[in-house]
């Protein structure tokens, strides 16, 4: 099942600049929150998903970034050598 690959750099190097802004975008949005002192007592008052995903989105936005890095970094290196 080997062979070999051709990626065409340019196309990653775009790929790579889209999926940075993609994170960039996901970064500053406003996510909404429950205030826990307004919903005293209601049935979502005590519930932790905001939290939860926040930080889970932070690590999705590292992910990406991290990729789009590595992506630019490898065609870099394959165009220099």
């Amino acid at each position: 099942m080997g062979g070999i690959a051709e990626v065409d750099l340019t196309q990653l190097r775009a790929v790579a600049d889209r999926v940075m802004d993609a994170a960039t975008d996901i970064a500053e949005m406003h996510w909404p929150t429950l205030d826990a002192d307004e919903l005293r007592g209601s049935a979502v008052g005590g519930i932790a998903a905001p939290v939860l995903i926040a930080e889970r989105l932070g690590d999705v936005i590292a992910n990406m970034r991290g990729w789009a890095i590595a992506a630019r970094l490898s065609a870099d290196l394959v165009k220099a050598s």
